[in-house]
């Protein structure tokens, strides 16, 4: 029976004080789910639009008007209030128990209260239930035959939903290999964000019905995903020099992005069995910390395999057909030559180290000097090995750093032309303090072999390299003290005449 005017009114006045309490408690405590709010809104803006006309409809009696105006308030009244509860019971009430539901479980209750509203307001207006769930029935069926497809993409949402395999924020990779992250799970689809700034709308039956991978989420796992780097080299290089080679320069200082522990592994996965194939095939696997920067951390991971094995002179494969020819030697590569020999000895020029050498030891030390490149945060050298050999600073800055317990203390900024690791040359002594590239740099190593020739035939260099090297050495050590102090002058002729005695004692020069 129809509602008179002042129990639609109470009606009325009810719901929208459910709806405004509802409101109240989303914006407190569930401010994600605000935009559900706008259905429940709109179902009440149509509810007070019905009962307008209903009132009107009762002014001019228009009784058959007033039956059926009645019944829709009634329904669209009651999914106003049906749909503002399942959003509390789910959002606000639930959570705040912590258990956090599924997206579609707001719907299905939300549906169940429907289905119940519907029953209970064609009870009271006249209509049988009964007839009413049968023709509903028959109608389902042919909406069952004729919508097939969108049903099984309803299905497959609803299945992802309530069992979480798929969860809003995973990273999945679809067939064809497009990856991207979920932003939405609906009823029909899927919304993927790629990498590129797409969108890509996957059928929930699609999802059903082929495998994708959810990047990162394998159990028992403590880093997410495993990323691969692969890298071809001549297969005149022993595969154990070149997994040894690579191993020592990705675990000899933490690549950003890339987990420490488990750390990085490098392996051999082909041999070049193809004959036409002058390549062995290796990777660098590591596990990556994030997945959204995947590609930088490859990229990083390439440089320093790149600078460790242009040090340790092994060569990137070149094309099968290239040929090879150890006796004859092209123009090209001898201008070549002459080109790294004349920049090896400016930078030797221009180092302080070597400002008494004569034009001619200058060569002498610039034709031994070795190419050696290093990456970004690599460490050159480290406090306390014993290492025969300097480094002449090319190009690039490093970064001094002093060992002080179980920390690093930044001591000094290095920037090309310059030189470090002068006392384990010239006398032997362990490195001091580790320096470390902070950009790409390149430099150029001397050895004690090369150099000895040059103190054996002019031993009073020795005297003035102590010198240089006392000055420097000194003024590294007001860096870290931040002080210099009053003494400092006799100080240095000090330790000036200490370093001559351990040069002379380490080259076998006379005194």
């Amino acid at each position: 029976m129809p509602l008179g005017p002042s129990d639609m009114a109470a009606a009325v006045v009810a719901v929208g004080v459910l709806l405004l309490l509802v409101a109240g408690a989303v914006n407190r405590w569930a401010r994600d789910s605000r935009p559900h709010l706008r259905t429940a809104a709109l179902m009440y803006g149509l509810y007070i639009v019905l009962a307008g006309f209903l009132v009107l409809a009762r002014l001019i009696h228009a009784d058959q008007a007033v039956r059926w105006l009645d019944y829709g308030a009634r329904l669209v009244g009651g999914f106003c209030a049906v749909s503002a509860l399942a959003l509390l019971v789910v959002d606000v009430l639930l959570v705040k128990l912590g258990l956090r539901m599924p997206a579609i479980a707001r719907d299905l209750l939300s549906a169940a209260g429907f289905v119940l509203i519907v029953v209970l307001v064609a009870a009271d207006s006249g209509i049988d239930p009964t007839s009413a769930i049968a023709g509903g029935t028959v109608m389902a069926a042919a909406l069952t035959i004729s919508l097939q497809s969108t049903l099984v993409n309803v299905i497959g949402g609803v299945a992802l939903q309530l069992d979480g395999s798929v969860q809003v924020g995973d990273l999945v990779r679809l067939e064809g290999g497009r990856e991207g992250w979920v932003s939405a799970i609906r009823w029909r689809h899927l919304m993927v964000d790629t990498r590129d700034g797409d969108a890509i709308v996957v059928p929930s039956g699609t999802l059903l019905a082929s495998p994708i991978t959810l990047v990162g989420r394998r159990r028992g796992q403590a880093h997410p995903h495993r990323q691969t780097v692969r890298f071809r080299v001549d297969r005149r290089h022993s595969p154990g020099l070149v997994i040894q080679t690579v191993t020592q320069a990705v675990l000899a200082s933490p690549i950003e992005g890339a987990a420490s522990f488990p750390g990085p592994e490098v392996l051999c996965v082909s041999l070049g069995e193809d004959p036409t194939d002058s390549a062995c095939v290796y990777v660098v696997r590591y596990w990556l910390e994030d997945l959204a920067v995947d590609a930088p951390v490859d990229s990083a991971v390439r440089v320093r395999v790149f600078a460790a094995l242009q040090r340790a002179r092994i060569n990137l494969s070149l094309p099968a057909h290239t040929a090879f020819n150890g006796e004859i030697e092209e123009p090209d590569d001898v201008d070549k030559r002459e080109r790294r020999l004349a920049r090896a000895y400016s930078v030797v020029r221009g180092v302080e180290l070597f400002a008494t050498l004569t034009d001619d030891e200058c060569r002498r030390v610039a034709v031994s000097l070795l190419y050696t490149p290093f990456s970004t945060g690599e460490v050159i050298s480290r406090q306390g090995q014993v290492a025969h050999h300097l480094y002449l600073l090319a190009s690039g800055r490093v970064d001094v750093r002093l060992a002080t317990g179980r920390e690093e203390v930044h001591v000094a900024t290095l920037t090309a032309p310059g030189f470090f690791g002068e006392m384990g040359l010239l006398t032997g002594a362990p490195r001091n303090a580790s320096i470390v590239a902070i950009e790409p740099v390149e430099t150029y190593k001397l050895d004690r072999t090369a150099f000895e020739g040059i103190l054996q035939s002019r031993p009073e260099v020795a005297g003035e390299l102590a010198g240089i090297t006392a000055a420097r050495q000194s003024a590294l050590a007001a860096v870290g003290a931040g002080a210099q102090g009053a003494d400092g002058g006799a100080a240095q002729r000090l330790e000036a005449a200490a370093i001559l005695a351990r040069i002379r004692e380490f080259f076998g020069l006379a005194g």
